[in-house]
């Protein structure tokens, strides 16, 4: 699978919602409003990609963890004070939501897939999304992996074209011998 363009963010974990939000008014003219820190992150590191991804693009999302401080408030409502969770923490807990938004912003309209990130997670990732390029449901891939222990990194690959050999297990093995847009915070 050729890569034909990459992005990635790192940032610090006080980096502040709002200093990603101002960020993101860079690259998208209409940014979703309502999105938790992964959305954020993770939008961030897609949106310099927008003008090389066409709608028939498959979506492949990863991360160790849902958007903690949702997740964390959630479940403080519903399980410890026996509320019911507010719609922002509902909505935002599905950890397809971070995948929502960010096909929304870029138009894609191919499969939108979220997994927990282990150990060879571009690996996985590349695995499924040459299923999806085998078939002919995409034409290209756009592959991210959020990293939130401790300061953040959110790496972005957009892929075109199938492969038959070995997959890259890293970023910087996918990245190789192209230009990575890096945003750094």
């Amino acid at each position: 699978m050729p890569v034909i363009a990459a992005s990635e963010i790192r940032g610090l974990a006080a980096t502040s919602d709002k200093q990603l939000k101002t960020a993101l008014s860079q690259w998208l003219d209409n940014p979703p409003r309502r999105i938790d820190r992964l959305i954020l992150q993770c939008l961030l590191a897609a949106a310099p990609l927008k003008g090389q991804v066409r709608s028939n693009c498959g979506l492949y999302l990863a991360s160790a963890y849902p958007a903690r401080t949702t997740m964390g408030a959630l479940l403080e409502a519903v399980c410890v004070q026996h509320k019911q969770p507010k719609p922002f923490e509902f909505v935002n807990s599905v950890s397809n939501a971070a995948g929502f938004h960010i096909a929304q912003q870029l138009g894609i309209e191919g499969p939108n897939l979220f997994i927990g990130a282990g150990e060879q997670v571009w690996t996985h990732l590349q695995a499924l999304a040459n299923l999806d390029l085998q078939d002919d449901l995409i034409e290209q891939a756009l592959l991210l992996v959020c990293d939130e222990r401790g300061d953040f990194c959110v790496q972005a690959v957009l892929l075109e074209g199938e492969t038959a050999g070995a997959y890259a297990s890293s970023f910087a093995e996918l990245s190789m011998g192209i230009e990575v847009q890096r945003i750094n915070l």
